[in-house]
């Protein structure tokens, strides 16, 4: 070979050979008949079995060229990538919770179909798109959603959004340095293929948060109904969401009980929507604009989602008839908006988790308890398994405490005690103090009742003090004993504004060097704060001596779970309170002061008698001295 010259001509490099002279020029010159298409690229980006695949499931004419008007994004893996994972990521597991049927209509070739068409995203998307639009929709659309497309999440690393490399689609990295344009199609090149969402239970169980929502569709049987409705939104609680609920919580996950099992699917399909929201669809607050968007829920409340600066919000109204639902034609913005930011919202911390049915967004906190959810003090007893306190309202004649003063007319009550606190007119509910079945278990009045009740007199218990008592006298104290542990309600507003309703959280929530009446007399309790959210109760002054020098005199209880019902709250306590002193559980208030001069004028009255008395009877003695006898 002889020896090669070149020159630079210009922008030209022209290189002399023995059989001529070759150029290279900084454009090619490209013949009319010479025509790129998608599939062309593809197979030159080294991603010809993406290629087979479409053309497999007959999806050819997405890639081929013949469709030149229409705009897409493509994301195609590469050979390498779908020889790892092209199984895996087409028999994604779920058909493990499939039916026999619905494993027959999804056929091999309809599950290579699906993630085909998830890899086709309608419109072209470049960076700075991607950048400014991270939901995208493909062209994955059917009865699974309601016929609405299937979602894509993009990622765009905005220290680096100039380079196509730091772009990932679901978590699958784009390794282009720019995606390749051909005409109105855009392909991004993938280190691994994108699974087609999963289905609910597969999705939720990968966030340990939200294991407790798994274990509660279960326990409901809600799980088959709510994976089978096609375009939903789960609005996801946390494991926290239900352990703050307390007794509620105990009462729900009650094993075996039917109406538990009725209201917890009534509570979960409260969290389900009948359309997919993403978080893109979620309107903005503004100082103009408050307009949320309202969803109905399987349960039939509704619900209505709505962003701030401060985040995506759930919005859930209590009441029967919510604000966004009875808002007037006069009502202004700001005031519509002010209804809205309130405790009432849930802040929805992790947005956008894709389902094979549509979306679902964790809540930060809280969760919604509808208002067909109906919690009694009943239903909290049974949660807290207190059947002595409940046996003992029944023996006592005291089960309306239990029910809605607020609605129907209430059962016959106790004649025993005063009945003052118990005015139809202001007392909404009932709040239950309620020792466990152990501490009652431990008090030897009510061990001697019981065993008077069942006639075991074999019973070793003859260091009981009650053991010589009547049975009058042990049920009157037992009674007493009751009402103490019942705590009236009192509600300021109108009879008729607030029936029907549940009493506000912050009406029955206990609150630091706070005094409550209780059912026996006047004796009230005050509660003590020790730590936060950790209460204590004990009688409001009540001595700590009996007599100067006895024996100490405590009654004080600490609330170790609560739970809060339509009418009343439930506190468990981890011991008995004790009944006050006699001296100091007397008449209180004008009573009492009556009651302390009738005293102190009884006493006066007799101290000046027995003077008068002691005054003549010496009189009598010193005049007969002076008499002679005869």
């Amino acid at each position: 070979m002889r020896f090669l010259a070149s020159l630079v001509l210009g922008a030209c490099v022209v290189l002399h050979t023995n059989a001529g002279i070759v150029h290279s020029v900084e454009q090619m010159q490209r013949p009319d008949s010479l025509v790129f298409s998608p599939q062309k690229v593809l197979v030159g980006l080294n991603a010809t079995a993406f290629v087979r695949l479409f053309k497999d499931a007959g999806l050819g004419d997405y890639i081929d060229g013949t469709r030149p008007d229409r705009k897409l994004t493509i994301l195609a893996p590469t050979n390498h990538a779908m020889d790892e994972a092209f199984g895996y990521d087409l028999d994604d597991g779920d058909d493990v919770v499939l039916s026999a049927k619905e494993r027959v209509q999804r056929s091999p070739r309809d599950r290579q179909r699906e993630w085909a068409l998830y890899h086709i995203i309608e419109g072209q998307y470049s960076i700075e798109d991607l950048a400014q639009t991270p939901l995208v929709r493909t062209r994955l659309a059917g009865e699974w959603t309601d016929g609405r497309p299937q979602v894509v999440k993009a990622q765009v690393d905005q220290a680096h959004r100039a380079l196509g490399s730091h772009v990932s689609f679901n978590g699958a990295d784009n390794i282009l340095l720019e995606p390749e344009v051909i005409g109105n199609t855009t392909i991004y090149l993938l280190s691994s293929p994108m699974s087609t969402p999963p289905r609910l239970v597969n999705a939720l169980i990968q966030n340990l948060d939200l294991s407790l929502f798994v274990a509660a569709m279960g326990a409901s049987n809600t799980v088959d109904e709510i994976q089978s409705e096609a375009g939903v939104t789960v609005l996801a609680p946390v494991v926290n969401a239900f352990a703050s609920l307390g007794l509620v919580w105990s009462y729900l996950s009650l094993p075996g009980d039917l109406d538990a099992r009725a209201d917890l699917s009534r509570l979960i399909k409260a969290h389900v929507l009948t359309r997919p929201v993403y978080s893109d669809e979620i309107p903005m607050h503004t100082d103009s604009s408050a307009d949320m968007l309202v969803v109905k829920a399987l349960n039939g409340n509704k619900v209505g989602l709505y962003r701030t600066p401060r985040g995506m919000f759930a919005f859930v109204d209590q009441s029967e008839q919510p604000p966004f639902m009875r808002r007037s034609a006069r009502s202004s913005t700001s005031s519509r908006l002010a209804s809205v930011l309130d405790s009432s919202s849930l802040k929805i911390s992790e947005p956008d988790m894709l389902l094979q049915t549509g979306v679902a967004h964790v809540l930060e906190s809280g969760l919604i308890l509808p208002l067909n959810v109906e919690i009694t003090s009943a239903k909290l007893l049974r949660g807290m398994r207190a059947h002595i306190f409940a046996d003992l309202l029944e023996r006592f004649n005291l089960t309306y405490v239990l029910e809605d003063p607020r609605g129907e007319a209430r059962t016959a009550r106790s004649s025993d005690g005063d009945d003052e606190n118990d005015d139809p007119h202001t007392v909404a509910g009932y709040s239950l103090l309620v020792p466990s079945d152990k501490s009652w278990r431990e008090n030897p009045a009510y061990r001697e009742l019981m065993r008077r009740d069942h006639e075991d007199i074999s019973a070793d218990d003859s260091d009981n003090p009650w053991r010589n008592a009547t049975t009058s006298d042990i049920s009157h104290y037992l009674g007493r004993l009751v009402r103490l542990h019942v705590i009236p309600v009192i509600d300021s507003s109108p009879r008729e504004a607030s029936e029907g309703k549940r009493l506000p959280t912050k009406q029955l929530a206990l609150a630091d060097r706070t005094t409550y009446p209780t059912l026996l007399d006047d004796v009230t309790l005050r509660a003590h704060e020790f730590a936060t959210d950790r209460f204590s109760l004990q009688l409001e002054g009540a001595p700590f001596y009996q007599t100067p020098g006895g024996v100490p005199f405590v009654s004080v209880a600490t609330v170790v779970r609560s739970g809060i019902a339509r009418s009343g709250a439930v506190f468990e306590l981890d011991s008995l309170l004790r009944l006050p002193p006699v001296s100091s559980s007397g008449p209180g208030g004008w009573k009492r002061v009556a009651w302390n001069a009738a005293v102190w004028l009884t006493g006066i009255g007799m101290g000046s008698g027995l003077l008068g008395v002691s005054g003549y009877w010496v009189r009598q003695w010193w005049t007969r001295a002076d008499y002679q006898s005869l």
